[in-house]
Order: structure tokens, then sequence, then C-alpha cells
């Protein structure tokens, strides 16, 4: 079963069935079961909704902590909220059934893998993009050293 800490040191388990997926329609008015309609994932990326969308999964749990949604949401930040949103994923994938299912982890599996290039490439080569961003941005031509008009 899917599952995050949040920074907080507090375990949540994210499953997803009918009754959940029907609960998030009734309170959020988003349809974790509509793959079709294709913004679920950039819906899911905004943090706040990605909490919101949590939160009333885990909301049996949240009643057994004594935990509000306001006590939620301040527990999740940085990689608190890549890991909940991780589980997320997760539990999606695990709620339908094959083939769906088998094609989605192979979606979230090459997300991974993608997510760990980006930071790679950021690692490797971060200075210098940003460098060249900020030249951009502040519209600095290089001058090359030894020419006194920069040619």
């Amino acid at each position: 079963m899917p599952s995050f800490k949040d920074t907080n040191d507090r375990e949540w388990f994210v499953t997803l069935n009918v009754a959940q997926v029907k609960r998030v329609r009734e309170r959020l008015g988003i349809n974790l079961a509509d793959l079709q309609e294709g913004n679920l994932l950039s819906r899911l990326a905004d943090p706040v909704t990605l909490v919101d969308v949590l939160f009333v999964l885990v909301l049996p749990q949240a009643d057994e902590k004594n935990v509000t949604d306001e006590q939620f949401a301040a527990g999740l930040g940085g990689d608190t909220l890549t890991a909940a949103s991780t589980a997320l994923l997760e539990a999606l994938c695990d709620f339908f059934p094959e083939p769906q299912r088998t094609l989605l982890r192979k979606v979230l599996a090459a997300t991974k893998v993608k997510r760990a290039e980006a930071i790679t490439l950021i690692e490797t080569e971060g200075d210098e993009m940003i460098r060249t961003a900020m030249d951009k941005a502040m519209n600095i031509k290089t001058v090359q050293v030894g020419s006194p008009t920069g040619d």
C-alpha cells in the first residue's frame, strides 16, 4: 500500500477505491477515475490541489490522528510533497484494472526516470544553464578577454 511521511513524521497510507473516488469528486469536483479528461495530472501538479485530494483520501486516518486539513497541509512541502505525490500516483495505478494498470505503471516509471535525469542534468550543467539564463535575462553580452571592443 503506497504511503508517505509528512514533516511531522506522521505516516499516511493512500489507497483508492470507488468510494474514495466518489468522495473526492463530490467534495472537490475532481474525477480521479477519468483518465480520458486529460488534465488530471496537470491538476494534481498544483500542490494545493494535490494536498486537498490527499486529505480527502486520508480523511479517516486524519480523524483518528485528530489532524485538521490545515495541519495536514502544513506538514507537506519539499520532499514530503514529492513522496505524497508519488504515493497518490501509485494508488491511482493500483485502482485501475488491467491493462490500464500496466500502462499507468509504465508511465509512472518513465516519469521517475525523467525526474532523475532532470536532477542529474541540473547537478552537472545547472550552473552554466543558470549563467546563460541570467545573461539573457539581463541582456549581457559576453566580452572576450584581451579585446578592448569585445570582438
